[in-house]
Protein backbone atom coordinates (compact mmCIF):
# COMPACT_ATOMS: atom_id res chain seq x y z
CA UNK A 1 0.00 0.00 0.00
CA UNK A 2 1.76 3.29 -1.10
CA UNK A 3 1.46 5.99 1.18
CA UNK A 4 3.56 9.19 1.82
CA UNK A 5 3.78 9.07 6.17
CA UNK A 6 6.13 11.85 6.16
CA UNK A 7 3.61 14.26 4.26
CA UNK A 8 0.53 13.26 6.85
CA UNK A 9 2.53 13.73 9.94
CA UNK A 10 3.65 16.88 8.13
CA UNK A 11 -0.27 18.18 8.01
CA UNK A 12 -0.30 18.16 12.57
CA UNK A 13 3.97 18.48 13.11
CA UNK A 14 5.05 20.81 10.16
CA UNK A 15 9.09 20.27 11.56
CA UNK A 16 8.43 16.46 11.80
CA UNK A 17 11.94 14.67 11.49
CA UNK A 18 12.52 12.65 8.45
CA UNK A 19 14.21 10.17 10.43
CA UNK A 20 12.18 9.88 12.94
CA UNK A 21 8.95 9.22 10.87
CA UNK A 22 11.34 6.43 8.70
CA UNK A 23 11.88 4.75 12.16
CA UNK A 24 8.07 4.77 12.92
CA UNK A 25 7.26 3.06 9.85
CA UNK A 26 9.64 0.34 10.29
CA UNK A 27 8.70 -0.17 13.68
CA UNK A 28 5.15 -0.60 12.29
CA UNK A 29 6.19 -3.17 9.44
CA UNK A 30 3.68 -5.53 8.38
CA UNK A 31 0.77 -3.21 9.94
CA UNK A 32 1.15 -0.87 7.31
CA UNK A 33 0.89 -3.51 4.32
CA UNK A 34 -2.95 -3.89 5.56
CA UNK A 35 -5.57 -0.50 5.18
CA UNK A 36 -6.96 -1.66 8.41
CA UNK A 37 -4.42 -2.16 10.86
CA UNK A 38 -2.26 0.63 9.14
CA UNK A 39 -5.35 3.09 10.84
CA UNK A 40 -6.11 4.00 14.15
CA UNK A 41 -9.86 3.72 15.37
CA UNK A 42 -10.01 5.93 18.48
CA UNK A 43 -13.79 4.76 19.14
CA UNK A 44 -12.66 1.08 19.41
CA UNK A 45 -11.77 0.23 23.00
CA UNK A 46 -9.37 -2.57 22.14
CA UNK A 47 -7.54 -0.76 19.43
CA UNK A 48 -6.88 2.13 22.19
CA UNK A 49 -5.86 -1.06 24.88
CA UNK A 50 -3.56 -1.92 21.93
CA UNK A 51 -1.87 1.60 21.17
CA UNK A 52 -1.91 2.19 25.11
CA UNK A 53 -0.07 -1.20 26.00
CA UNK A 54 1.97 -1.82 23.08
CA UNK A 55 3.25 1.09 21.48
CA UNK A 56 3.01 3.93 24.82
CA UNK A 57 4.40 1.05 27.68
CA UNK A 58 6.23 -1.51 25.53
CA UNK A 59 7.95 0.93 23.05
CA UNK A 60 8.28 4.35 25.00
CA UNK A 61 8.48 2.64 28.33
CA UNK A 62 5.81 4.59 29.98
CA UNK A 63 4.86 4.24 33.51
CA UNK A 64 2.02 6.81 33.26
CA UNK A 65 -1.63 5.42 34.74
CA UNK A 66 -3.88 4.38 31.90
CA UNK A 67 -6.16 6.80 32.48
CA UNK A 68 -3.54 9.57 31.47
CA UNK A 69 -2.46 7.54 28.75
CA UNK A 70 -5.74 7.23 27.51
CA UNK A 71 -5.87 10.98 27.82
CA UNK A 72 -3.49 11.26 25.70
CA UNK A 73 -4.37 9.09 22.86
CA UNK A 74 -8.08 10.66 22.54
CA UNK A 75 -6.45 14.05 22.79
CA UNK A 76 -4.87 13.06 19.31
CA UNK A 77 -8.17 11.50 18.00
CA UNK A 78 -9.59 15.13 18.73
CA UNK A 79 -6.66 16.21 16.82
CA UNK A 80 -7.14 14.07 13.91
CA UNK A 81 -11.10 14.35 13.97
CA UNK A 82 -11.22 16.18 10.97
CA UNK A 83 -8.89 13.51 8.92
CA UNK A 84 -10.77 10.41 7.69
CA UNK A 85 -7.57 8.21 7.49
CA UNK A 86 -5.81 8.91 10.76
CA UNK A 87 -2.75 6.78 9.57
CA UNK A 88 -1.32 4.74 12.71
CA UNK A 89 2.53 6.07 11.44
CA UNK A 90 0.79 9.73 12.36
CA UNK A 91 -0.49 8.85 15.63
CA UNK A 92 2.79 7.54 16.87
CA UNK A 93 4.72 10.17 16.13
CA UNK A 94 1.88 13.07 17.80
CA UNK A 95 2.37 10.88 21.15
CA UNK A 96 6.01 10.30 20.83
CA UNK A 97 6.51 13.69 20.20
CA UNK A 98 4.08 14.90 23.34
CA UNK A 99 6.31 11.95 25.69
CA UNK A 100 8.86 13.39 24.71
CA UNK A 101 10.35 9.87 23.46
CA UNK A 102 11.51 11.18 20.01
CA UNK A 103 14.77 10.51 21.08
CA UNK A 104 14.11 6.54 21.03
CA UNK A 105 13.70 7.07 17.17
CA UNK A 106 16.66 8.89 16.72
CA UNK A 107 15.43 12.06 16.94
CA UNK A 108 15.59 15.60 18.93
CA UNK A 109 13.09 16.25 21.77
CA UNK A 110 11.75 19.63 21.84
CA UNK A 111 10.55 21.17 25.32
CA UNK A 112 7.65 23.65 24.44
CA UNK A 113 8.10 27.61 24.35
CA UNK A 114 5.61 29.88 25.55
CA UNK A 115 1.96 29.45 23.95
CA UNK A 116 2.70 25.52 23.54
CA UNK A 117 0.40 23.51 24.62
CA UNK A 118 0.63 19.99 26.33
CA UNK A 119 -1.13 17.21 23.93
CA UNK A 120 -3.20 16.02 27.59
CA UNK A 121 -4.47 19.43 28.03
CA UNK A 122 -6.61 19.27 24.38
CA UNK A 123 -8.80 17.18 26.08
CA UNK A 124 -9.27 19.30 29.19
CA UNK A 125 -9.83 22.41 27.12
CA UNK A 126 -13.47 22.01 26.67
CA UNK A 127 -13.78 21.70 30.45
CA UNK A 128 -11.77 24.87 31.34
CA UNK A 129 -13.36 27.16 28.56
CA UNK A 130 -16.91 26.04 29.93
CA UNK A 131 -15.89 27.03 33.47
CA UNK A 132 -15.37 30.45 32.50
CA UNK A 133 -18.51 30.81 30.29
CA UNK A 134 -20.48 29.59 33.35
CA UNK A 135 -19.18 32.76 35.11
CA UNK A 136 -20.29 34.79 32.03
CA UNK A 137 -23.56 33.47 31.43
CA UNK A 138 -24.30 34.11 35.30
CA UNK A 139 -23.41 37.69 34.16
CA UNK A 140 -25.56 37.92 31.28
CA UNK A 141 -28.42 36.63 32.37
CA UNK A 142 -28.53 39.09 34.97
CA UNK A 143 -28.22 41.89 32.79
CA UNK A 144 -30.93 40.51 30.89
CA UNK A 145 -29.48 39.33 27.69
CA UNK A 146 -31.46 37.83 25.47
CA UNK A 147 -29.54 34.12 24.40
CA UNK A 148 -30.79 34.27 20.88
CA UNK A 149 -28.79 37.31 19.94
CA UNK A 150 -25.50 35.86 19.83
CA UNK A 151 -26.37 33.54 17.32
CA UNK A 152 -25.52 35.17 14.56
CA UNK A 153 -21.60 34.93 15.73
CA UNK A 154 -21.26 31.26 16.95
CA UNK A 155 -20.14 29.82 14.23
CA UNK A 156 -17.53 31.74 13.67
CA UNK A 157 -16.55 31.94 17.56
CA UNK A 158 -16.57 27.88 17.67
CA UNK A 159 -14.65 28.11 14.77
CA UNK A 160 -12.02 30.36 15.68
CA UNK A 161 -11.56 28.39 19.26
CA UNK A 162 -11.44 25.45 17.29
CA UNK A 163 -8.44 26.61 15.36
CA UNK A 164 -6.60 27.87 17.96
CA UNK A 165 -6.81 24.93 19.92
CA UNK A 166 -5.34 23.29 16.91
CA UNK A 167 -2.19 25.77 16.74
CA UNK A 168 -1.19 25.64 19.84
CA UNK A 169 -1.38 21.90 19.92
CA UNK A 170 0.76 21.14 16.75
CA UNK A 171 3.21 24.36 15.77
CA UNK A 172 4.30 24.77 19.38
CA UNK A 173 4.90 28.50 18.65
CA UNK A 174 3.93 31.33 20.55
CA UNK A 175 0.54 32.30 20.26
CA UNK A 176 0.25 36.14 18.27
CA UNK A 177 -0.27 39.16 20.17
CA UNK A 178 -3.93 40.12 20.20
CA UNK A 179 -5.17 43.95 20.72
CA UNK A 180 -6.89 44.84 23.21
CA UNK A 181 -9.93 46.24 21.59
CA UNK A 182 -10.27 42.92 19.04
CA UNK A 183 -10.15 41.11 22.29
CA UNK A 184 -12.80 42.94 24.27
CA UNK A 185 -15.22 42.44 20.96
CA UNK A 186 -14.74 38.78 20.96
CA UNK A 187 -15.13 38.00 24.59
CA UNK A 188 -19.23 37.53 24.61
CA UNK A 189 -18.54 35.34 22.31
CA UNK A 190 -15.86 33.40 23.10
CA UNK A 191 -18.31 33.06 26.54
CA UNK A 192 -21.18 31.80 25.03
CA UNK A 193 -19.60 29.24 22.53
CA UNK A 194 -17.74 28.55 25.99
CA UNK A 195 -21.24 27.69 27.78
CA UNK A 196 -22.51 26.11 24.80
CA UNK A 197 -19.41 23.22 24.78
CA UNK A 198 -20.17 23.42 28.05
CA UNK A 199 -23.96 22.24 28.26
CA UNK A 200 -22.91 19.70 25.42
CA UNK A 201 -20.12 17.68 27.79
CA UNK A 202 -23.40 17.83 30.38
CA UNK A 203 -26.26 16.42 28.48
CA UNK A 204 -23.07 13.74 26.59
CA UNK A 205 -21.67 12.22 29.61
CA UNK A 206 -25.15 11.70 31.24
CA UNK A 207 -27.09 10.19 28.14
CA UNK A 208 -25.97 5.92 27.95
CA UNK A 209 -25.66 5.92 23.82
CA UNK A 210 -22.49 5.86 22.51
CA UNK A 211 -21.39 8.94 20.80
CA UNK A 212 -20.78 9.61 17.46
CA UNK A 213 -17.99 7.96 15.43
CA UNK A 214 -16.35 10.64 14.17
CA UNK A 215 -16.49 12.44 17.69
CA UNK A 216 -13.52 11.13 20.09
CA UNK A 217 -13.92 11.22 23.99
CA UNK A 218 -12.19 13.47 25.93
CA UNK A 219 -10.93 10.96 28.23
CA UNK A 220 -10.97 7.37 26.55
CA UNK A 221 -12.00 4.12 29.43
CA UNK A 222 -9.16 2.40 30.67
CA UNK A 223 -8.95 -0.54 29.37
CA UNK A 224 -7.59 -4.17 30.92
CA UNK A 225 -4.42 -5.19 29.42
CA UNK A 226 -3.97 -8.98 28.76
CA UNK A 227 -1.31 -10.55 30.77
CA UNK A 228 2.03 -11.31 28.58
CA UNK A 229 1.11 -15.22 27.33
CA UNK A 230 4.48 -17.51 28.29
CA UNK A 231 4.80 -21.36 27.79
CA UNK A 232 3.89 -21.64 31.54
CA UNK A 233 1.25 -19.31 32.41
CA UNK A 234 -1.76 -19.33 30.35
CA UNK A 235 -2.48 -15.59 28.81
CA UNK A 236 -6.15 -13.97 30.30
CA UNK A 237 -8.04 -11.83 27.80
CA UNK A 238 -9.61 -8.85 29.26
CA UNK A 239 -13.18 -8.87 26.89
CA UNK A 240 -14.65 -5.37 25.72
CA UNK A 241 -18.19 -4.05 27.22
CA UNK A 242 -20.70 -6.05 24.84
CA UNK A 243 -17.77 -8.21 22.65
CA UNK A 244 -17.73 -12.36 22.88
CA UNK A 245 -15.85 -13.05 25.97
CA UNK A 246 -12.59 -15.88 25.05
CA UNK A 247 -13.33 -19.26 25.98
CA UNK A 248 -10.97 -20.97 27.96
CA UNK A 249 -8.58 -23.80 27.14
CA UNK A 250 -6.89 -26.08 29.16
CA UNK A 251 -3.49 -25.71 26.92
CA UNK A 252 -4.14 -22.77 25.16
CA UNK A 253 -2.41 -20.06 24.65
CA UNK A 254 0.81 -22.29 23.19
CA UNK A 255 3.67 -21.52 20.97
CA UNK A 256 5.71 -23.47 18.66
CA UNK A 257 9.03 -22.24 18.43
CA UNK A 258 11.24 -22.37 15.17
CA UNK A 259 14.75 -22.92 14.28
CA UNK A 260 16.60 -19.53 12.33
CA UNK A 261 15.17 -18.90 9.21
CA UNK A 262 13.19 -21.91 9.36
CA UNK A 263 9.07 -22.46 8.72
CA UNK A 264 9.12 -26.20 9.76
CA UNK A 265 8.06 -27.23 12.75
CA UNK A 266 10.93 -29.67 14.78
CA UNK A 267 9.50 -32.67 16.62
CA UNK A 268 9.18 -30.28 19.89
CA UNK A 269 6.94 -28.13 17.66
CA UNK A 270 5.38 -31.25 16.31
CA UNK A 271 4.30 -32.34 19.84
CA UNK A 272 2.90 -28.80 21.26
CA UNK A 273 0.40 -28.38 17.58
CA UNK A 274 -0.79 -32.27 18.50
CA UNK A 275 -1.73 -31.22 22.37
CA UNK A 276 -2.99 -27.87 21.15
CA UNK A 277 -5.26 -30.08 18.44
CA UNK A 278 -6.58 -32.39 21.07
CA UNK A 279 -7.49 -29.73 23.14
CA UNK A 280 -8.91 -27.34 20.85
CA UNK A 281 -11.15 -30.33 18.99
CA UNK A 282 -12.24 -30.96 22.64
CA UNK A 283 -13.80 -27.68 23.70
CA UNK A 284 -14.79 -26.90 19.82
CA UNK A 285 -13.22 -23.91 20.53
CA UNK A 286 -12.18 -21.25 18.17
CA UNK A 287 -8.42 -20.54 18.10
CA UNK A 288 -6.03 -17.29 16.58
CA UNK A 289 -2.34 -18.26 15.09
CA UNK A 290 -0.09 -15.49 15.02
CA UNK A 291 3.65 -15.37 13.96
CA UNK A 292 6.78 -13.95 14.43
CA UNK A 293 10.47 -13.55 13.70
CA UNK A 294 13.54 -12.96 15.45
CA UNK A 295 14.87 -9.17 15.13
CA UNK A 296 17.75 -10.33 12.57
CA UNK A 297 17.88 -9.71 8.89
CA UNK A 298 16.00 -8.35 6.07
CA UNK A 299 12.23 -6.61 7.12
CA UNK A 300 10.71 -7.78 3.70
CA UNK A 301 11.94 -11.66 4.03
CA UNK A 302 11.01 -11.98 7.86
CA UNK A 303 7.58 -11.03 7.07
CA UNK A 304 7.31 -13.77 4.21
CA UNK A 305 9.44 -15.79 7.20
CA UNK A 306 5.99 -15.25 9.75
CA UNK A 307 3.64 -15.87 6.95
CA UNK A 308 4.94 -19.33 6.17
CA UNK A 309 5.33 -20.27 10.06
CA UNK A 310 1.94 -19.58 10.44
CA UNK A 311 0.61 -21.24 7.21
CA UNK A 312 2.89 -24.69 8.69
CA UNK A 313 1.02 -24.24 12.05
CA UNK A 314 -2.36 -24.18 10.35
CA UNK A 315 -1.80 -26.80 8.04
CA UNK A 316 -0.55 -29.14 11.05
CA UNK A 317 -3.74 -28.25 12.97
CA UNK A 318 -6.11 -29.14 10.46
CA UNK A 319 -4.20 -32.11 9.63
CA UNK A 320 -4.83 -33.23 13.09
CA UNK A 321 -8.32 -32.88 13.11
CA UNK A 322 -9.16 -29.15 13.54
CA UNK A 323 -11.45 -27.39 11.51
CA UNK A 324 -10.42 -24.49 9.22
CA UNK A 325 -13.61 -22.95 9.94
CA UNK A 326 -12.62 -22.44 13.22
CA UNK A 327 -8.55 -21.05 12.95
CA UNK A 328 -8.11 -17.29 12.48
CA UNK A 329 -4.60 -16.63 10.95
CA UNK A 330 -3.91 -13.14 12.76
CA UNK A 331 -0.82 -10.94 11.42
CA UNK A 332 1.40 -9.60 14.10
CA UNK A 333 1.30 -5.48 14.85
CA UNK A 334 4.38 -5.17 13.61
CA UNK A 335 8.17 -6.95 12.61
CA UNK A 336 10.95 -5.37 13.60
CA UNK A 337 14.48 -5.76 12.52
CA UNK A 338 17.94 -4.66 14.06
CA UNK A 339 20.63 -6.46 15.92
CA UNK A 340 20.53 -9.82 18.14
CA UNK A 341 19.36 -10.21 21.42
CA UNK A 342 19.16 -12.59 24.34
CA UNK A 343 15.32 -13.43 23.45
CA UNK A 344 15.63 -14.25 19.81
CA UNK A 345 14.82 -17.91 20.42
CA UNK A 346 11.03 -17.10 21.92
CA UNK A 347 10.68 -14.45 19.27
CA UNK A 348 10.95 -17.41 16.49
CA UNK A 349 7.74 -19.06 17.13
CA UNK A 350 4.04 -19.04 16.63
CA UNK A 351 1.30 -18.54 19.30
CA UNK A 352 -1.89 -20.50 19.15
CA UNK A 353 -4.18 -18.46 21.79
CA UNK A 354 -8.57 -19.18 21.81
CA UNK A 355 -11.21 -16.70 20.89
Amino acid sequence: MAEDWYADVKKYAPNADTNVVAAIVRYCGIALQNRDSSLVAFTDEVEVGRVRENFLKKKLGLTDSDADLNQAIAAVGVKMKQDPTRNRVTVYYLLAEHFKKLGLFGGADVVEGPGAAPLAAVGAAAAGVGAAAGTGAGAAAKASAPLAAAGAGLDAAATGAGAAATQAFAGGAAAAPVAKSGLMRWLPWLLLAGLLLLLWWFFANRQPAAPAMDTAQTTAPAVAAAPAATPETPAVTAAAPGAPVAVAVVGLPANVYFDVGSFAPGDEGGKTIATAAGAITASAAKIAITAYTDKTGDLTKNQELAKNRAKAVRDALMAAGVPQASIEMRPPLSVEIGAAGTSDAQSRRVEITSQ
